[in-house]
């Protein structure tokens, strides 16, 4: 979460205020990038979930951005918490040193001409000697069905995008907490299949992304579970 300047926001009234104009200050960070980017810019996150919130989302920006909920606040405290707690105690998990938040982007040329850069923040980096490690971190509301496809895909694209052999999903429930560990990176072939399929394709990736969607209100690939009749 980015740094707010006095200049930015001269006072909040508490600390509810302050975590909602971290996160607007947030977003538009990144979406200000987004924005000036010339060509095609996918952020990897975005990349393993459902390709129209992607495009509503670089159409009604104000809808993502002002969307703030408990469970947003938790999934950050949790990263934070866990990222510094991976850096103070790096030493004691045999590794030399850690370091958090670590951006990475890649150009991938696709077969049909297009170019598309990716970028995303790694959650931390562990180094021990010339070896390093990706964690991770997720937070879900249970453990149920852990760990989730589109995670390890975006671990995986992320131990491409470093040149890394080992990756390690850290998940964080009410019920458990898990880790999981991957030793094969998404390979070129996939992830350019991956991006393709992402920008030629409409709609949800996942029946269950809908329902956790912003822009679910007005997209009409919204899938709907069927109720029973009473």
């Amino acid at each position: 979460m980015m740094d707010l300047s006095i200049e930015e926001v001269p006072y909040v009234s508490d600390v509810t205020e302050l975590l909602y104009r971290l996160q607007v200050a947030e977003f538009k960070q990144h979406f200000k990038r987004l924005r000036e980017y010339k060509g095609i810019m996918i952020w990897i996150s975005a990349l393993t979930q459902c390709p129209r919130k992607w495009r509503y989302m670089l159409k009604y920006p104000e809808i993502q951005m002002t969307e703030f909920r408990g469970a947003f606040v938790l999934g950050k405290i949790s990263h934070y918490g866990l990222q510094y707690i991976l850096e103070s105690y790096c030493h004691l998990l045999g590794y030399d040193k850690v370091e958090r938040e670590v951006p990475i982007e890649k150009k991938v040329a696709l077969k049909d001409g297009r170019e598309v850069l990716l970028t995303g923040r790694v959650d931390a980096v562990a180094y021990r000697g010339d070896h390093k490690t990706i964690y991770e971190i997720k937070t879900a509301r249970s453990d149920i069905g852990i760990p989730h496809e589109h995670h390890i895909l975006q671990l995986q694209i992320y131990m491409n995008l470093l040149g890394v052999d080992q990756g390690i999903l850290l998940y964080v429930t009410p019920d458990r907490v898990a880790e999981f560990t991957y030793n094969e990176p998404l390979l070129d072939e996939k992830l350019e299949e991956m991006i393709a399929e992402f920008l030629d394709h409409d709609g949800p990736r996942y029946e269950w992304e809908c329902a956790y969607c912003a822009f679910s209100m007005l997209c009409p690939s919204k899938k709907v579970k069927k109720q029973q009749n009473k």
